[in-house]
This record gives structure tokens, sequence and C-alpha cells, in this order.
């Protein structure tokens, strides 16, 4: 939180230098004394020297190759007013931070293209493992189920007896319904209706009881006194991403750390809105030693891919997820995201 002055002071820095440039630009144009357009022109320097040191990496580049220039203009009036030739050399050090500056400014923007990029793959890893992730719970429940029925049905009709075909009948009326309910749960993991109609904290609630009644864990939700005030600040995208990752680590914690206890708590500061879920489960060994068996390294595989997903997601919302995780004592993901009104989630 203590980058706010800095964000504050980069672009006043940056203003300051670019008029003092352009003073400076322009009081040589008007060919007054070289004395002032060389303290015009090194003001300019040191300004936007400072601002470079709090921009980012590729406005850094550009205030950098402006302060080259600045010092060429300073570098020009010393020349005029000592009437030294040789002092013209000292050009060769505003041209080179201007170079470097070239360089870096292609480079920021090369790495910044390579990052989109590898989000992009990302996110579409992600999007096919959900495909793969439904289209095996279709397979494995629902074609199965279907299957069944439809073999209790042609093995009833074969015989021809009313008997038969009445506990057929009632055999295929219990699977259909075990797989309206499993229909039903699967939507609902796709998108929430109470998400779109109620809002976050709704749907995190219905989350957790649909935890508990099916896992038997016994899962909190703690909404802070703040909250739905707050919820106003997150567009639905954002609440869309939050409502992922909690989902997701719900899910690590029910498949992978054999907990018993899930804490899901909704909070906010003045400056962060803050969700954090804790389990009381065997936690994740960070570097696991080359003894482990194949189930604790597929484990590890497994919400390692979940929690680059988590990642993104926090990414997607300009924030900050964190995994704390000791083994033996449990895990705890916590996501801050910036307190801003209408939050727009990039896509």
């Amino acid at each position: 939180m203590n980058s706010r002055p800095r964000i504050k002071a980069g672009p006043i820095m940056e203003a300051a230098g670019a008029t003092l440039l352009v003073i400076a630009f322009a009081v040589e144009v008007l060919q007054q004394q070289p004395r002032w357009v060389m303290r015009f022109s090194l003001g300019a320097a040191v300004a936007l020297v400072v601002a470079a040191a709090l921009s980012n990496a590729v406005r850094r580049a550009w205030l950098a190759a402006l302060c080259g220039l600045a010092l060429i203009l300073a570098v020009s009036q010393l020349v005029r007013m000592t009437k030294e030739p040789l002092f013209n050399g000292l050009n060769i050090v505003p041209l080179l931070l201007i170079g470097c500056a070239v360089m870096l400014g292609r480079s920021a923007v090369a790495r910044r293209h390579s990052l989109a990029r590898e989000r992009a793959q990302a996110r579409s890893d992600g999007e096919e493992r959900e495909r793969r992730r439904w289209a095996r719970e279709l397979h494995d429940e629902t074609l199965q189920e279907l299957a069944a029925v439809q073999m209790v049905l042609s093995a009833a009709a074969g015989t021809g007896q009313s008997a038969a075909m009445n506990e057929a009948i009632d055999q295929a009326r219990n699977l259909i319904a075990n797989q309206i309910t499993s229909l039903r749960h699967l939507i609902l993991e796709m998108r929430p209706f109470a998400l779109d109609q109620l809002g976050l904290a709704p749907a995190l609630e219905t989350l957790c009881r649909r935890t508990t009644e099916t896992f038997g864990l016994n899962v909190e939700l703690r909404v802070g006194a703040k909250w739905r005030g707050l919820e106003d600040e997150l567009s639905p995208e954002a609440q869309a991403h939050v409502y992922r990752i909690v989902q997701e680590a719900v899910n690590n914690a029910v498949k992978h750390a054999q907990a018993s206890r899930l804490l899901v708590e909704l909070g906010s500061d003045d400056q962060a809105i803050s969700v954090v879920v804790k389990d009381n489960g065997r936690g994740i060994d960070q570097q696991p030693s080359a003894s482990a068996n194949r189930s604790t390294l597929r484990t590890l595989v497994s919400t390692g891919t979940g929690l680059s997903a988590m990642r993104e997601r926090g990414h997607l919302l300009d924030g900050h997820l964190s995994v704390g995780s000791t083994p033996g004592e449990g895990t705890c993901v916590t996501l801050l995201i910036p307190r801003r009104a209408k939050r727009r989630s990039r896509q």
C-alpha cells in the first residue's frame, strides 16, 4: 500500500520535466541567454530521471530518452557559453543514454507481448482443462447411467413380464432422478444462478452449503459488515472471477487437503477487498522428497495447475493472490483486490 505516493509522484515529476524541457527549447528558439537554457535543460533532465525511476519499464525507457535529449541541449549550451568545441564530446553520454533507453524500451515491449501471450495461453489451457473435466463427468456419470437405463428397460422388455417391467421402470426412475441431480450440480458449477441473480456472497453461501451437503465437510462463510456496500465495486465479470477462485480453492481442499473444516471469509479495509479460504488439512509440501509416492506427486501437479489458473484470474482483477501452507497445518489462500469504484475486469 506504500506505492500510492510513488504512483502520484511519478506523473507530477514527468509533467514537471516535460514542462521544463519545452521551456528550454522555447528559450533556445527565442535565442535568449544560453545560461537559462542550460538551467532549464538540467532541471528537466533531473525531473525526468526521477519520473523514470517511479514509472513502469516501458515508460521508463522513453523518459530516459527524453532525459538524454535534455542533456544534449544542456551540453550544446555549455559549448556556446565556454566556446570550447571539445565539450561536444560530452554528448556521447546522453547519446549512449538514448541508445540504452531505446533498447530497454524495445525489450520491455517484447517482454510485455511475451507475458500477454503466456497469459492468453494459460487462459486457453484453463478453458481446455474445464472442457475436459465437463466431458469426463458427462461421460463417467451421465452417459453411463443413461446406458444403464437403456439396458434395464431392454432386459425387462425382453422378458415380456409385467412384474419385471414395473421393477425396471422403478430402477430407471431412480437412475434418471440421480442424473437430474448430477446435471443440476454440473450446471450450477458451470454458472451458478445465484451469482447472476443475487450476487457474490449468496452464490458463495450456496457453494459452501452444497459442499457441506455433498462431502460432509464443515464449511463456514463469514461476510464482513461492510461487504454489502463493497460488492457494488466489483463488476459481474470480476465477481465471476472471485467465485471461480474460491471454488477452485474449495475443490482443492476437498480433493487433496483431507480437511474436515473450511472457512471462507469476505472482508475489506480502506484500500483492498480481501477473500480468504482456509482449511485445516494436510497442507501442501512445496518440495516433496524423492520418496514421495505417485499419488502425492499427482496431487501436487493437480493443485499446481489449479493455483496457476487462480493466479491468472487474480491478475485479471489487478489483484494479488498468495498461498500460505505448512505440511500438517492446512492451507490459506488469500486474494487482495485494490478498491476501485465500478471495477472492470479485463478480458
